[in-house]
């Protein structure tokens, strides 16, 4: 119980940087649709690279991760009571 509330204190979704492999697997998509999310939807993170270059990783904020997570679901939510 100690360790884990230690732990607790220092993470800190709001600080935590994943890739986009993880980001995707976090969302339970594949990186290819994960790719065709950012560019078609508005809302989700676009993420942010770790250099200058063209082919620099890009890296997105676990904490934006969660929130996209949680509109994706508020959306199925909306369009399933619809119906």
């Amino acid at each position: 119980m100690g360790n884990a509330q230690k732990i607790d204190q220092w993470l800190d979704p709001e600080y935590i940087q994943v890739s986009r492999q993880e980001a995707a697997r976090i969302l339970g998509r594949s990186p290819k649709e994960f790719d065709r999310m950012r560019k078609d939807d508005a809302e989700c993170p676009a993420g942010f690279k770790q250099g200058s270059e063209r082919s620099a990783r890009v890296l997105f904020r676990l904490a934006d991760i969660y929130r996209y997570s949680q509109t994706l679901m508020e959306r199925h939510d909306s369009g399933s009571e619809e119906g």
